[in-house]
């Protein structure tokens, strides 16, 4: 439960017998702004006054409907929190129609659970269940979301003489009648049958003391009502209501559990608009969960005359266009930071790109809103959908997951049974949205990703780089595997090298006699049994790849050629459990929602379930992480490397849902923070998967990043938004251009992006890898990439060496699968994605090819 149960009594009981009309606190006086008339309408027009002010942004408010309205100075265009032209909404009906009002709406669960949606207008202003209150900068709103039903002063059973008593007190004859139809009278002298007599004396005892008067059942509530307003005027009180219920048996009734306490602060902050919610604020009843609330919903939505897009940070960045006509496709869908493994998943239903950056916009004509999940973004999802499905509106907003939940099938133990499993309390902390606006040249994705960009420089969370000798020449080499093989006609699994520490000093000499220099190694399965290693509280280097002695050679050779070597590193994984490891599955392990050891198998990409013919591995709870990272540096110092790989710490984020060891994910969020931080401050430089955003500070090198969003339906186009906001302040490069899908597409989204060449070999022949849980590694013998990578490598570098630490300052789309960037000091490329080719400005560029114009300073 989120709070105690007597804070929420007190807030009902406020409400249900305060019997006094909300009030709108005092608001400063209305004044007119240049800017306020026009094609949009006018905040004062609709019923909002001005509560807050500043230099950059004025914010409206209506009292009534809670409704607000921001306006941008420098533009004076207005953002409002719900559509002005809601009422002509011809789709959107009943419930639809009225949460187009809302600003919350809530999902919660029934004891018997059963999924239940409420919204603050349905279910809180039309029941004028809200209170407002002026802050500093804004508006804060706690909204009571579930009607709360008044507690009628009407006895349910009362003595005989007591009711007399309150019908001599009455003064119509009428209203006496009504009490006389509406109670009958139950005396244990005029009833004959032994079992109803029995039946009633356990219902009311007191009926051997005395004649009770009960009320008649199902009236309904305009009788009830009238009941109650008779005995209200004969001074009936509730004092007198408890003492007949006492009296009489009758049990107390309970509090309406189905409301939920929400509050929602609105505040100015320069030229943004900073929306919270305290979760510490947030009251439920605990047999009521709730597991979700949804912000801001319609702010700034487009109806179906507007142009523009949302964008979502699917992948690398995706644009929906409003109004595409995509109604029967899927909203989108984001979930911030990917899957929590510590939620089981049977299967997946389509393959998709993470959500990295806790981001989204929405660009209107000339103008654009653009929001950062500034606290709780480990909770957050983002939410867009179009025009033409229950509304006429095209939305993008976040929702937050108080409570991670899960079914429990207990069919095994109790027959056809399934109940609902829940995390044990929610976060404690805030939900924060940073809303900036943004007009003119800068009301574009490319506006959005400079935005955040500014954004994440002036909290010094991304910095300059320095231009190297040339691109970075991204190199995985794979040590070692492990694989089931006949041992005297007996299976075993064994160690299987696939390159060994002199191979890979023999492949970097290769590369290095070509010329190449800014060599990034990264050494994966070179330690501790392979690529899935037992756990890194000790190095126990692989005598099957040569040993220490051929390890310190390795690095003795980086460092005197002036490569960077990165080892490859799991820690939030168990692949293998020894034993005197230092990992305890009992302590060490998460847990499952329903409580079990999070034992988890890797998913099958052809068939997209558990693939169980593999070797399952464990979860580490974050908090057991510190101390074997401890052990690790202690040992990893001696080996002097100033590099580190993290396979999954950029990546992943697990929460241990063990009740006596919970670990929510904000909690996981900022475990991972901490120990990425330890790396750093040994001087240790680090290259990561994908990297969720708060892994940015503290990482130099990012591998297999998106370079293209999911494809869903409902998206129209995929963007390099997330490469806009990081280049020339952190290095990337996307997946192994030898395993990509389409080797061209990749080597032209390299181009796009000027990111680095990216390689992943190993000495020995494919055919080591077949028929091992290593399938993916099907084309990587570095015999036959390696000219071609050479070759690759010394025509991007010509093209793109002198942008490595420029930041990209624009993107356009020329025409169907055409587009331009252009970096700092005016250099830019056009990449052809199509199949034909395009003349642009009198330049020729070839199908499937790329161009770079050289161009002045910008």
């Amino acid at each position: 439960m989120k709070k105690c149960m007597a804070m929420l009594l007190v807030i009902l009981f406020v409400i249900l017998f305060a019997d006094v009309a909300y009030t709108a606190p005092d608001m400063p006086a209305v004044e007119e702004h240049a800017g306020d008339t026009g094609k949009q309408q006018n905040p004062i027009s609709l019923g909002m006054e001005l509560i807050a002010e500043n230099q950059f942004l004025a914010m409206y408010f209506n009292p009534e409907t809670t409704e607000v309205a921001i306006k941008d100075k420098s533009s004076g265009y207005i953002w409002y929190t719900n559509p002005p032209d809601r009422e002509q909404d011809a789709i959107a009906t009943g419930v639809n129609k009225g949460k187009l009002s809302s600003q919350i709406s809530i999902t919660y669960y029934t004891p018997t659970a059963q999924r239940q949606q409420m919204d603050n207008f349905n279910d809180s202003i039309v029941h004028n269940q809200f209170e407002v209150l002026k802050i500093n900068n804004g508006v804060k709103i706690t909204y009571t979301i579930g009607k709360v039903q008044k507690l009628l002063l009407v006895p349910q059973a009362i003595s005989a003489e007591r009711f007399e008593q309150i019908l001599d007190k009455v003064a119509k004859e009428s209203d006496k009648s009504v009490l006389e139809r509406r109670y009958r009278l139950i005396s244990l002298e005029e009833i004959n049958d032994p079992g109803e007599k029995q039946d009633l004396l356990n219902k009311y005892p007191m009926l051997q003391e005395h004649d009770i008067y009960e009320l008649r059942p199902n009236l309904n509530d305009l009788v009830m009502q009238q009941l109650d307003e008779i005995f209200r005027a004969t001074g009936y009180t509730i004092d007198d209501l408890n003492r007949d219920h006492v009296e009489n048996n009758v049990p107390p009734r309970e509090a309406d559990k189905d409301v939920f306490i929400v509050p929602l602060e609105y505040k100015l902050d320069g030229k943004n608009l900073v929306v919270s919610i305290d979760t510490k604020e947030v009251i439920y009843d605990p047999s009521y969960p709730l597991t979700q609330i949804r912000v801001l919903e319609f702010f700034g939505a487009g109806n179906k005359e507007e142009n523009g897009y949302m964008l979502v940070p699917d992948g690398s960045g995706a644009l929906i266009n409003m109004n595409n006509g995509k109604s029967a496709s899927r909203p989108y869908i984001g979930y911030l930071y990917g899957q929590d493994r510590a939620i089981k998943q049977e299967e997946i239903f389509e393959r998709s790109e993470q959500v990295y950056l806790p981001v989204f916009g929405i660009k209107k004509g000339s103008n654009a809103l653009f929001g950062i999940i500034e606290e709780g973004s480990a909770f957050a999802s983002i939410i867009a959908d179009v025009s033409g499905r229950i509304n006429s509106y095209n939305t993008v907003c976040v929702e937050f997951t108080t409570l991670a939940n899960d079914t429990i099938d207990l069919t095994a133990m109790a027959g056809n049974n399934v109940v609902m499993a829940y995390q044990p309390r929610m976060y404690e902390g805030t939900f924060k949205i940073r809303y900036s606006f943004l007009s003119g040249d800068d009301a574009d994705y490319v506006g959005m990703a400079k935005s955040y960009r500014k954004y994440l420089i002036e909290r010094g969370q991304l910095k300059k780089i320095k231009n190297e000798d040339g691109i970075p020449f991204y190199l995985e080499l794979v040590g070692a595997i492990d694989k089931i093989k006949p041992v005297v006609g007996v299976p075993v699994r064994g160690i299987v090298p696939l390159t060994t520490y002199e191979q890979a000093i023999e492949i970097a000499n290769k590369i290095i006699a070509a010329g190449i220099s800014n060599i990034k190694l990264k050494y994966t399965g070179w330690f501790n049994g392979g690529i899935r290693h037992s756990l890194p509280s000790d190095i126990h280097l692989q005598s099957q790849l040569g040993g220490k002695k051929g390890f310190k050679k390795l690095i003795n050779f980086v460092y005197h050629n002036g490569l960077e070597l990165y080892p490859d590193v799991s820690f939030e994984y168990v692949y293998k459990d020894k034993i005197f490891d230092g990992f305890s599955v009992r302590s060490d392990a998460v847990r499952f929602l329903d409580r079990e050891v999070a034992l988890i198998y890797d998913f099958d990409p052809a068939t997209n379930i558990y693939d169980n013919t593999k070797e399952p591995y464990y979860i580490v709870d974050p908090r057991s992480i510190s101390p074997i990272i401890s052990s690790f540096l202690h040992e990893y110092d001696e080996l002097n490397i100033k590099g580190v790989s993290l396979r999954t710490m950029g990546s992943d984020l697990n929460s241990n849902f063990y009740e006596k060891r919970f670990v929510d994910r904000e909690q996981a969020k900022a475990a991972m923070v901490e120990q990425m931080a330890r790396f750093n401050e040994k001087g240790i430089s680090i290259m990561a998967n994908g990297i969720n955003d708060y892994a940015l500070p503290y990482t130099s090198h990012i591998l297999n990043m998106p370079m293209d969003s999911s494809g869903y339906n409902i998206e129209d186009e995929s963007i390099p938004f997330y490469q806009i906001v990081v280049h020339g302040y952190v290095a990337y490069a996307g997946e192994p251009i030898n395993l990509a899908s389409d080797y061209n597409r990749a080597i032209l989204k390299t181009a796009e992006t000027a990111a680095g060449i990216y390689f992943t070999w190993i000495y020995s022949k494919n055919s080591l890898v077949k028929d091992s849980d290593y399938n993916y590694l099907y084309s990587v013998n570095y015999e036959a990439w390696l000219s071609k990578a050479l070759e690759l490598y010394q025509r991007m570098n010509a093209a793109f060496a002198d942008v490595q630490d420029k930041a990209i300052v624009d993107h356009e789309k020329l025409g169907e699968d055409v587009y331009k960037v252009t970096f700092e000091g005016g250099k830019s490329v056009i990449v052809n994605y199509s199949k034909a080719p395009v003349s642009i400005d009198g330049i020729t560029i070839e199908a499937g090819s790329y161009k770079i114009l050289e161009g002045g300073n910008k």
